[in-house]
């Protein structure tokens, strides 16, 4: 298990759910049991936590903090 990183901010269908889900820029998922991660290209995602002023804002990394899996 790795915990990946989403490099944007992005939109995609669930199969398993059937639902559409909203995966927020710096969200972090599971490599292995995450739908998002394993149904959306590897390009939308880091293995590196992005960078707090430079990649996302402080008031997201302080919303991340405190609900990282948004």
């Amino acid at each position: 298990m790795v915990a990946m990183f989403a490099l944007q901010q992005f939109c995609y269908r669930n199969t398993v759910t059937t639902q559409m889900e909203t995966i927020i820029q710096g969200s972090q998922r599971d490599s292995v049991t995450s739908q998002a991660f394993l149904e959306t290209p590897a390009s939308y995602w880091s293995a590196t936590q992005l960078v707090t002023g430079t990649q996302i804002s402080p008031q997201l990394a302080a919303y991340l903090a405190a609900y990282p899996n948004t």
